[in-house]
């Protein structure tokens, strides 16, 4: 006979009578199939509980004495499997101080029974050094690591040459171990003359082909994903090929300027800085950076008077109480026949607590200090407050 379970409508082949009953009050669909499963696990633990009571106990630990609570089972204690320390690095300690690591031991050897000295914690399966690789096994291995030597070198007037830079030794062997590969990327990319290999010319051709990197690198200023793009590979290639050879890449200010004089960037356009930025060009002929309207200003006045200023030139450490760290102060102007230091800032955009961290170490250093305060108009000068420390 067959029925339909009320809540899957699965098909139930009704052999015996419990069968029906034991299909629905498991099926997943049952609304009350959750609370059925909960009481069914609590009355197991409360069965459990029944026949193994769990103990509070207060403990001290062997290795400091500190006193910690365990919850238990109390067979498991009367047996000895609790623990015996307040934590794990306590309980490493108390074990490693039964023995020293470093001690040794003697035992036989498993094969001829020959008495070696050995660490007190190696097995008791260990062989001698005579006994533990066949004399035999070791010809082998001789020969195979020479057949590997004469694979990775060639036969040229009666001796084995390295296949890349022709010497019996390696003058740079670690430019001869980049060329392993059969499609390596100074072959495939970077127009390495292939019929140099084996020859005394093989460094000069690859000092060639790292200059020239270089040289597109730091003389024509490119960027690497230019360089890549120029050589028709990918940029964590090149990345990687760069870090290998030991060329420093530029840092993300380095790379900004460099953007910037180039044109390929604009700091006034630029979204992730919200204030006006720009370079401004001194009574001197000199390029600065300025980062708001009111360094521009500041410029333009210390210019018109003939003022010898320097900007972002000094880096001073001082002691951030917020942060409780060390940290690096670039000041914004620095005048050197008054020796003075100029910061700019803004109302809404000058912290004072940092502001005064960075004062105790300019005064520490013996500059004097100037603080201007912009109130937000357009004219800088018209509503500015200055402090002098």
């Amino acid at each position: 006979m067959v029925k339909n379970c009320k809540h899957c409508g699965k098909d139930i082949k009704d052999l015996k009578p419990t069968q029906k009953g034991q299909h629905i009050a498991n099926c997943k669909l049952n609304p009350n199939f959750v609370l059925t499963n909960e009481k069914r696990n609590k009355t197991k633990l409360d069965n459990n509980r029944l026949k193994n009571p769990l103990i509070n106990l207060k403990l001290n630990c062997l290795n400091c004495d500190k006193e910690f609570e365990i919850e238990i089972i109390e067979s498991y204690y009367k047996r000895g499997q609790y623990i015996k320390c307040c934590c794990k690095k306590c309980a490493y300690k108390y074990s490693s101080s039964f023995f020293n690591r470093n001690e040794k031991k003697i035992k036989k050897c498993k094969k001829c029974g020959k008495e070696i000295e050995v660490n007190i914690l190696s097995s008791d399966n260990i062989c001698c050094d005579d006994c533990r690789i066949h004399p035999r096994r070791n010809d082998n291995l001789e020969k195979s690591n020479e057949v590997r030597r004469r694979k990775k070198k060639i036969f040229k007037d009666n001796k084995y040459v390295c296949k890349h830079c022709g010497d019996e030794v390696c003058k740079r062997p670690e430019i001869c171990k980049r060329f392993k590969q059969k499609n390596n990327v100074y072959d495939s990319y970077l127009g390495f003359d292939s019929s140099k290999k084996g020859t005394n010319e093989f460094y000069n051709e690859f000092d060639s082909v790292v200059n020239k990197l270089k040289e597109d690198y730091f003389d024509n200023e490119l960027s690497l994903t230019e360089i890549a793009n120029k050589y028709k590979m990918n940029y964590q290639t090149i990345h990687m090929v760069f870090k290998n050879l030991g060329i420093i890449a530029r840092t993300n200010i380095e790379a900004g300027y460099l953007a910037v004089k180039n044109g390929k960037g604009n700091y006034d356009n630029a979204v992730s800085f919200p204030y006006k930025s720009g370079y401004h060009t001194t009574w001197k002929g000199e390029e600065v950076h300025y980062r708001s309207n009111y360094e521009k200003e500041y410029y333009s006045i210390l210019d018109e008077k003939k003022v010898n200023y320097e900007v972002e030139n000094l880096k001073i450490s001082y002691y951030d109480t917020q942060k409780k760290r060390i940290r690096i102060a670039i000041p914004d102007i620095y005048i050197k026949d008054n020796n003075e230091i100029i910061e700019i800032k803004s109302k809404w955009t000058l912290d004072e607590i940092n502001m005064n961290d960075k004062v105790k170490a300019y005064k520490k250093f013996g500059y004097n200090v100037k603080l201007m305060i912009g109130e937000g108009n357009k004219n800088f000068f018209k509503n500015t407050k200055e402090i002098k420390y």
